[in-house]
């Protein structure tokens, strides 16, 4: 079937209606081409003549967009699907990141107590390796009431089987009714801390205290109170030492306080007992700056070597002793012979018949 259409054309320009394009156009100028079926129209462009409206262009145009939306569609659906799967999965790994955020806080929080830890560990083994000397002279009375200690009243040494269980030097002061024990102690270090500790046992409820006078009139009490208690620990720190003269002070209202360990060291930390330099002590052997003393107990003998004495002990009676240039002694026992200046004493074979005295050329 063949179809017809009529075309009306009205314009401001002249449109040429005929099989054949007009002579002579100008830019813009409309020709209809009644050869094609159905007729179209051409405009020139100022070279040649071009379909004003091409519908086939337009067909394929239509044709290509509609494919490519299709494509697009269908790329669309996939990318919304993989969009979808990634959700989950940016949702799973924001579950994951949580439980790991969790996980990196506590890691943290633990890295930050290591390294406080490793701090307190650096400051502690820093602390044990400054100082850690004893100032205190004979802090625990195992040389007893030595010339170190200034005391009035009932003070004595103790060294009882409590005492020995309680305490790490196995010894103790024990003050009596209104009585005191001190000690000055020099040579301590200016500009640093240091720190008292004592062990301590309280009997009566009468008031009684510990302390420790430094920079000439400040005092730190490591207790004051009359109630009593048993063996307890008391340490305080000392932290602006600024003259080397430090004094410990101790008194006693009532019967009895007991005091052992005493321990004056440099550092803010207390340490375990020690006695002072050049102090050792055990149950046969003591030595200390003044000297050597050297007992036995079965025997009840003694020898004591100081700078004031050399001399030999027994039940605490003096048997002989070295005084400048001569030797006393109490009794005197030679197995052999005996020369004396010029004169030798030589015994014979048997006691009975006596001594034979020789004088020597």
């Amino acid at each position: 079937m063949r179809a017809f259409a009529q075309i009306t054309i009205t314009a401001d320009n002249d449109v040429v209606a005929s099989d054949t394009p007009p002579e002579n156009p100008y830019t813009g100028q409309l020709w209809v081409d009644i050869s094609a079926t159905p007729p179209e129209t051409m405009v020139w462009n100022g070279v040649n003549w071009i379909p004003q409206n091409d519908l086939e262009e337009l067909r394929r145009t239509v044709e290509t967009h509609t494919t490519k939306m299709s494509e697009l569609e269908k790329t669309a659906d996939g990318i919304n699907s993989y969009v979808g799967t990634l959700t989950e999965t940016v949702e799973t790994i924001s579950g994951g990141l949580t439980e790991e955020q969790e996980k990196v806080l506590e890691a943290q929080s633990q890295i930050s107590q290591l390294q406080q830890t490793v701090n307190g560990l650096s400051l502690t083994m820093e602390e044990q390796y400054i100082g850690g000397m004893n100032y205190v002279q004979n802090s625990a009375g195992l040389n007893g009431l030595t010339s170190d200690w200034t005391y009035t009243g009932p003070v004595t040494v103790d060294t009882s089987t409590d005492t020995k269980n309680n305490t790490s030097s196995d010894s103790c002061f024990v003050l009596g009714a209104y009585s005191y024990l001190y000690q000055i102690i020099t040579g301590v270090v200016p500009g640093r801390q240091y720190t008292i500790s004592i062990r301590a046992k309280k009997t009566s409820t009468y008031s009684a205290y510990f302390y420790v006078k430094y920079n000439g009139g400040k005092y730190v009490y490591l207790f004051n109170q009359s109630t009593a208690f048993g063996w307890t620990d008391f340490s305080a720190v000392i932290p602006d030492v600024t003259d080397p003269s430090v004094q410990v002070y101790a008194y006693s209202r009532e019967a009895s306080l007991y005091l052992s360990d005493i321990m004056l060291t440099e550092g803010s930390i207390p340490r375990k007992w020690t006695p002072a330099p050049n102090e050792i002590y055990t149950s046969e052997v003591k030595i200390d700056r003044r000297g050597i003393e050297v007992s036995n107990t079965a025997s009840s003998q003694r020898t004591v070597i100081t700078n004031t004495q050399f001399a030999g002990y027994y039940n605490n009676e003096v048997i002989f002793t070295l005084n400048k240039d001569e030797t006393k002694t109490k009794k005197t026992v030679v197995d052999g012979e005996l020369t004396v200046g010029k004169t030798k004493f030589v015994p014979m074979p048997t006691a009975s018949q006596g001594l034979n005295i020789v004088i020597l050329d």
